[in-house]
């Protein structure tokens, strides 16, 4: 009887399952349906600022990815940039977003700017050194342990870069990494001709996470790390700027700084006045970078400018043709530049232990190796 009994339901479900038959799904709901594979593929129009439309390709491994490393130098984008381009931009031109080149440079049309001052290379050393306000002391930049050593042909040099951090007491080193959740790589193509060109590329991830350290010489990007700037008796002033623009070493731009917050006198006076204060460089000196959590940070190179699509709930701004960096944006970039020395992340022996092991900025949470988080 109990035989009987298996094979009966045995029977009834194998008629069920027979009965079942397979639906396509729409494509709004594929869009929206998520599920346990490595690998997701977006393929989305984005509307450019200008009006036109450029198709986004891109590739996010859903993978959780811990680093540590360092990298001697990272040099990018050497190539001739025209120069007698009509550069505008903030802190008495000194901040350059190649605007209105001439129709002459053709293909090349948005990728000039070499000139001095607006490639911020080749300034006199006073224009290049810390501001006693935003860092507590003024120093040369050359007199930092990382050195500086600027160069007008480059879109982005950066030196000493690590990701992670080493932390040694009594003779025994803790090793952290850096951390990025679900990295990605994006293509932009223009399909305006009819055809697919590729226009642009770009690689992140959705989640950066940990610290990350760099002696940055020139820089073409957006950098907008949250500072807190000591004005001594008049106060403090949170603010959020923008150290970027074309082949610079960062300059604080009141169009392009937010007051957040403050104490004092200070913290009414306003960005025009931050950026009198502080008239020199700024972007070198940050050379310790906290990532709580951000999708801000990426690389993209590109023919022209692009608008990128959003990425976990973030869309940067315009990157500019040539190399460019994003890094900050979302508020998750924090850079505390009165205890911003570069992070050590190098085991005792090596050359640069003794050069950063001086560092103060490294009481946040970090990762530690095979940790979850949301």
């Amino acid at each position: 009887m109990f035989l009987s009994r298996v094979l009966v339901s045995a029977c009834w479900l194998l008629s069920v399952v027979a009965q079942a038959e397979l639906t396509p799904m729409p494509e709004h709901e594929l869009d929206s349906t998520y599920g346990q594979a490595i690998f997701e593929v977006r393929d989305q129009v984005v509307e450019q600022s200008n009006g036109t439309d450029l198709s986004m390709l891109r590739l996010t491994i859903g993978a959780q990815v811990e680093i540590n490393a360092n990298v001697a130098e990272v040099s990018l984008g050497r190539y001739w940039r025209p120069e007698g381009t009509n550069c505008t931009g903030g802190n008495g031109g000194r901040v350059c977003y190649n605007n209105n080149p001439p129709s002459s440079y053709n293909d090349n049309i948005d990728w000039a700017c070499t000139a001095a001052p607006c490639g911020s290379v080749g300034l006199t050393v006073t224009e290049y050194e810390s501001s006693s306000v935003t860092h507590g002391f003024q120093k040369h930049f050359v007199d930092f342990p990382s050195g500086f050593e600027p160069d007008a042909g480059i879109d982005v040099k950066i030196r000493d870069l690590t990701m992670g951090q080493v932390n040694c007491s009594g003779g025994v080193c803790d090793m952290t990494p850096f951390v990025q959740q679900n990295p990605y790589l994006e293509f932009a193509f223009d399909e305006s001709s009819g055809a697919r060109k590729l226009v642009g590329f770009r690689v992140g991830s959705e989640d950066g996470f940990g610290y990350q350290g760099n002696a940055i010489d020139v820089v073409s990007g957006f950098i907008r790390p949250s500072i807190t700037a000591d004005a001594g008796w008049l106060g403090t002033i949170e603010l959020e700027t923008q150290l970027g623009g074309v082949r610079t070493v960062g300059w604080i731009d009141k169009n392009q700084t937010i007051i957040t917050g403050g104490s004092g006198l200070a913290s009414i006076l306003g960005a025009g006045a931050v950026e009198g204060i502080s008239p020199t460089a700024q972007l070198f000196p940050v050379q310790s970078n906290y990532l709580d959590h951000t999708a801000a940070f990426f690389f993209s190179l590109g023919t022209r400018a692009i608008d990128w699509s959003e990425v976990a709930g973030f869309s940067p701004a315009t990157t500019q043709p040539g190399v460019w960096i994003n890094l900050g944006g979302d508020g998750a970039l924090i850079a505390n530049t009165r205890q911003g020395d570069h992070p050590n992340n190098y085991y005792p022996g090596h050359p640069n232990y003794g050069r950063y092991s001086g560092g103060t900025n490294y009481n946040r949470p970090q990762a530690s190796w095979s940790e979850t988080y949301q």
